[in-house]
């Protein structure tokens, strides 16, 4: 076959390569053949690269943040009684240790979870129960929630070195600040 001759003549003369020191196979070239990335596509991934290195930028992560915050530090003082709680959950939630109060404590992994703390809540319950009405104008029974997400994780995490407990004191800290600020208590807000 003549094809077959072109490319064994074609892959002998090409002699060593960095592919071949590298352990990899030799690349053999079909006749004619070439695939090529439309232009269109090409240029679709690359900005799809760049948007997310954008995202991925400490800086951008860092305006997004800030942004969220001060959007959020405007609703604690505007707005109804549970939008203004809404927006203590928020600034909670923006915290740089909140992700220990996230989500509900995985009981699967933490089997001794449940005969601890009898009555798991993490700060999704909480936003859920806000969005879903729950909570009705109650920003007292909105408080208790917030308060035993801290409680539970004290309780839980006993030891006053674990990371998780000086999370919770300090975040059960900041919420009787916020609740006070957007009960109208509190002092002004504290510049960023």
């Amino acid at each position: 076959d003549r094809g077959a001759a072109n490319l064994s003549a074609w892959s002998s003369a090409s002699g060593p390569s960095s592919r071949a020191a590298a352990g990899l196979p030799r690349r053999r070239r079909m006749s004619g053949l070439r695939v090529r990335t439309p232009k269109k596509a090409k240029d679709n991934y690359d900005e799809a690269i760049e948007e997310y290195e954008r995202e991925q930028n400490p800086k951008a992560i860092k305006n997004r943040v800030r942004k969220a915050q001060k959007a959020a530090e405007q609703a604690l003082v505007t707005g109804d009684k549970m939008a203004r709680c809404g927006a203590a959950l928020k600034l909670l939630g923006l915290r740089d240790d909140a992700y220990w109060f996230q989500e509900p404590v995985p009981v699967g992994e933490v089997p001794d979870y449940l005969d601890i703390v009898e009555e798991p809540m993490d700060f999704r319950t909480i936003a859920g129960r806000l969005a879903g009405g729950e909570y009705g104008d109650d920003a007292l029974a909105f408080a208790s929630d917030v308060r035993k997400v801290f409680t539970n994780a004290v309780k839980y995490n006993w030891s006053p070195d674990h990371p998780c407990n000086i999370a919770a004191r300090a975040g059960l800290r900041e919420f009787e600040q916020l609740f006070a600020r957007a009960n109208g208590n509190g002092s002004a807000p504290k510049p960023p």
